[in-house]
């Protein structure tokens, strides 16, 4: 007789009022079988950075995105595959393919563009065989690199350009160069001025000398409140010895401060070079004081001279500027820069800036080019075929065959840049993105049909950059949107009419680039929006008054940076679950706040925080369990220091602890902890996730199957115990975290535990929209049961699933027999036996089918509901949806019907026992929504 056992696990096990931990050391095995839906979105794309084409089949290049890895194709761009996705970096400076050998790819890591969410590489990687393999190849501390070339003829000598540290001074930086295929390096372009090293952006090889080369240096710096864009050091170089030495290019060119400077030269007369220099002089100022005013990274309240074009016809010796006085041909150097010759022809110029700028008479007029695209950063032109070319901008890349009269963007890419997330309680609950320079989006969680998640399911919410987007949690119908600085809409999603609930033009509040946002838990219609002070709206945003005053250090020094930034602002709010009165508020200079009063009085508790750097405070957290408990994160990225800082406090804020263990060095964006378990929190850094299950004593890297890139928001669903992952470059990712929520105590010293069932909804899908031809298959969620249970060790003999309805046993499943988290998943149908007159019907059925020529309706149809006892096939699935069956979707003995909705037994049965729980399956009520 079997013995029969129900496990059943209260949330929390208590012992003296203390949980009882899970041990960190037991649960790897669960964490690597958790797996990652990545859902888009996709056709909003990244910011592509750099291509990299074959000499030898041009329908054959790399794509690079600036935070998002390296794509390549071999079709000429009709699909793409992922080949940078595991190695421990995933911001990209250049790639580029010897021109000898197609097989050999390096890349420079580190993204060249430096603007304020720019992300820091860690050297250089080699591919020996066209990017399945990558090797790191040293200089880890360049950081951003603007430029990798290859010798055309040897493959072994290559030219790195250097940029170095973005937010402070290195030495690694300058041009450097291997003659042995990166295993030693040597620095080729070494400056110094006034004891700052300088480093390189540019390098550019003399087409039919490879002993000529042109390299470009640029003097610049981040700060946390600003960016110096210019100095002394930048400048034009020229090696006539393949780099043994180097003189400065000074001839008719301007000197004193200069930003970034672009440079090309022309194939089809190799003694014209062009250079687009971003002259930072300001007339007359001296250099002195324009050097000072610079230094502080602040703004200067006259314009300076601008962009310029200039000219050289003898390879750099004597140059001449051919743009109009007062006419500046580009913009933001440190974000664009790039000059493009036509290899046909030399007096026709492209100019990358947030358009592209084309003139087509050496330089001297010029207008809007190709009305496409926007904030662009790279163009390729063929130099067989100039109507060829290719462009990446901040949302992606396009392909033109017709010198840009048409394009064809890849639509499948996904390099989504995502600054935060949020959710509705829709069934299927949908998510909502706020993207670096393209708005808000709102798309779904998964597909009611068994067709994958489009990019066409996602919608446009709202302009600008986007950050948060809040639901209102009791009402999905109100959506509070954000975009750059502190501009709020509110958004009614049945009407859709808007309204500015924060005007970010409003003087007497500094908003930060990514201005917090927060929904009170305790009434939806209580709104917090952080400025240096905390703002609240008790009317949905339509009146505001302040609960605070200024909550950072209010450097009024540090007001005014250049950049896309805003300085001594909240970045951070949070308020208590528990109580309504405690809320929690950090800021970008440092700071840690504390009301528990609503507002009357503010407690700064970085005194408390033993070692707090007052750097960036990413995040606030207030404890869903105890109203005493908060957690911060903060970055020092903007200060170069990547250590991770997470500190927990559990008496309101009186003492905190540092919870790093197990972190490795990555500044941290975000940390969540989980509605259900207080033992259970997840953390988001710039490469990566963690977990622990022990309340931050311990962490694990919960990367699985998702790509290195930077995580910057996390958020759990209240109701459907999924993590949702906002990644800065590759879209969205999902995971059911339900098993690590159940885990308490000792469960893990058990033989046998079977996990509860999230239920499961039988989706019944009405509607289908078209879609293109080339697109992203973002993944649903399973249309299946899950059945989750735990192994510390395999079992002898064959573990069973049967599922019983009331006490009829309607199906059998297989299970694994795994040590760790094993996974059955159950289509929610039920066997019946077929009779030999059905068996034979059977086989002949699938011999029509297999004697049937193989062919392909591409567009996805509607997913048929089945009528009650109709057969289905293995997953559950109507047979009357596909256009054309497959082989082995139905069974000869048995045939498959889906079962109602319910509530059904699940049993796990090993040799000795037996474990069970209940499955409940769900009606789709929300079927014609």
């Amino acid at each position: 007789m079997i013995k029969r056992h129900t496990i059943r696990w209260c949330l929390l096990v208590l012992v003296f009022g203390m949980p009882l931990f899970v041990s960190a050391a037991d649960i790897s095995d669960i964490i690597q079988k958790l797996q990652y839906r990545e859902i888009g979105p996709t056709r909003q794309g990244g910011r592509v950075v750099s291509f990299a084409v074959s000499v030898e089949d041009p329908s054959m290049f790399f794509v690079a995105g600036g935070p998002g890895g390296v794509w390549k194709t071999v079709n000429g761009g009709i699909s793409f595959v992922s080949v940078f996705q595991q190695e421990n970096i995933a911001s990209i400076g250049d790639i580029a393919i010897a021109p000898s050998d197609s097989a050999i790819v390096w890349i420079g890591s580190g993204e060249a563009n430096l603007r304020n969410s720019t992300y820091y590489g860690n050297g250089l990687y080699k591919s020996v065989d066209g990017g399945l393999h990558w090797r790191h190849m040293g200089l880890p501390e360049s950081h951003h690199i603007g430029r990798v070339l290859i010798h055309p003829e040897d493959p072994n000598i290559v030219y790195v350009a250097a940029q170095g540290h973005l937010y402070s001074q290195n030495t690694e930086r300058g041009v450097f160069k291997t003659l042995d295929g990166g295993t030693t390096w040597v620095k080729s372009l070494d400056l110094t001025i006034d004891g700052r090293q300088i480093g390189a952006t540019e390098i550019r090889l003399h087409p039919d000398n490879p002993e000529v080369l042109y390299a470009v240096a640029y003097d610049r710096q981040r700060m946390p409140w600003g960016f110096r864009t210019a100095g002394p050091g930048s400048g034009i170089y020229k090696s006539e010895d393949a780099g043994v030495t180097w003189r400065k290019l000074t001839q008719g060119l301007p000197g004193g401060m200069l930003g970034k400077i672009g440079i090309d030269i022309s194939r089809s007369n190799s003694n014209i070079l062009f250079a687009t220099v971003d002259n930072a002089n300001i007339p007359g100022q001296s250099d002195t004081d324009r050097w000072s005013r610079l230094k502080s990274g602040l703004r200067d309240d006259r314009d300076p001279i601008g962009h310029e074009i200039y000219r050289s016809d003898d390879a750099g010796e004597t140059w001449h500027k051919v743009s109009a006085d007062g006419e500046s041909i580009g913009a933001r150097s440190n974000y664009y820069g790039q000059i493009i010759v036509d290899p046909s022809d030399p007096d026709h110029l492209y100019v990358l800036s947030s358009i592209l700028q084309e003139s087509t008479d050496g330089g001297k007029t010029w207008r809007q080019s190709i009305r496409y695209a926007g904030d662009n950063h790279v163009l390729w032109v063929n130099p067989d075929d100039s109507r060829h070319m290719l462009l990446g901008y901040d949302y992606g890349m396009a392909i033109t065959r017709d010198a840009g009269r048409n394009w064809y963007h890849p639509d499948e890419l996904s390099m989504a840049q995502i600054y935060a997330v949020g959710v509705d309680h829709d069934r299927p609950y949908n998510v909502y993105v706020g993207m670096q320079d393209f708005g808000s989006w709102k798309g779904p969680s998964t597909k009611k049909g068994r067709f994958p998640i489009r990019f066409e399911d996602w919608e446009h919410v709202n302009g600008g950059d986007g950050f948060y987007n809040q639901v209102d949690p009791t009402n999905s119908r109100w959506l509070y949107s954000g975009s750059q600085f502190g501009h709020i809409t509110r958004i009614d999603q049945e009407t859709g009419a808007r309204n500015t609930v924060v005007d970010d033009s409003e003087e007497k509040y500094r908003f930060n680039w990514n201005t917090p946002l927060l929904i009170s838990p305790h009434d939806s219609k209580v709104l917090f929006v952080g400025a240096q002070k905390l703002l609240r709206s008790d009317e949905r945003g339509d009146n505001w008054h302040e609960i605070s005053g200024d909550l950072t250090k209010s450097d009024a020094s540090l007001f005014h940076g250049v950049g896309a930034v805003r300085y001594g602002t909240i970045t951070t709010v949070d308020q208590s679950t528990i109580d309504e009165n405690i809320l929690w508020v950090g800021t970008d200079d440092g700071n840690v706040q504390l009301t528990r009063d609503g507002g009357i009085n503010w407690n700064l508790l970085n005194p408390n925080i033993e070692g707090f750097p007052d750097y960036w405070v990413t995040r606030v957290i207030a404890s869903r369990h105890d109203a005493a408990t908060a957690y911060v994160t903060a970055t020092g990225l903007h200060h170069d220091d990547f250590r991770p800082f997470v500190y927990k406090t559990t008496d309101f804020g009186k003492s905190w602890k540092l919870i790093t263990s197990g972190v490795a060095v990555e500044s941290v964006n975000v940390i969540k902890e989980d509605h259900r378990n207080p033992d259970l929190l997840f953390l988001g850094s710039d490469k990566s996730i963690y977990v622990s299950v022990n309340a931050g004593e311990n962490w694990h890297r919960m990367q699985n199957n998702m790509p290195t890139i930077a995580v910057h928001d996390l958020l759990i669903h209240p109701r459907d115990n999924e993590l949702v992952v906002g990644t800065h470059g590759r879209g969205v990712y999902i995971t059911d975290i339900s098993p690590l929520q159940q885990l308490q105590g000792d469960l893990l010293e058990h033989p046998v535990f079977i996990f509860d069932i999230t239920p499961t909804v039988q989706w019944h899908m009405i509607r289908q929209p078209a879609v293109s031809a080339q697109n992203f298959t973002g993944e649903n969620a399973s249309f299946a049961v899950d059945i989750r249970y735990y192994l510390n060790e395999p079992l002898p003999g064959e573990i069973r699933i049967a599922i019983y309805s009331g006490d009829e046993r309607i199906f059998d499943l297989a299970g694994t027999n795994e040590a760790g988290l094993n996974s059955v998943q159950w289509f929610m149908t039920r066997s019946e036996s077929r009779n030999s007159e059905d068996q034979e019907e059977w086989r002949r059925q699938q011999q029509e089918i297999e004697s049937e020529p193989e062919f392909f309706d591409y567009y996805d149809t509607v997913d048929i509901f089945p009528e009650p006892g109709d057969e289905v096939d293995r997953f559950g699935r109507s047979l009357e949806t596909r256009v054309h069956p497959e082989i082995g979707l139905t069974d000869r003995e048995f045939r498959y019907i889906r079962v109602p909705p319910g509530k059904y037994r699940i049993e796990l049965q090993t040799t000795t026992s037996t474990f069970s729980t209940e499955a409940q399956v769900l009606a789709d009520e929300w079927y014609d929504k």
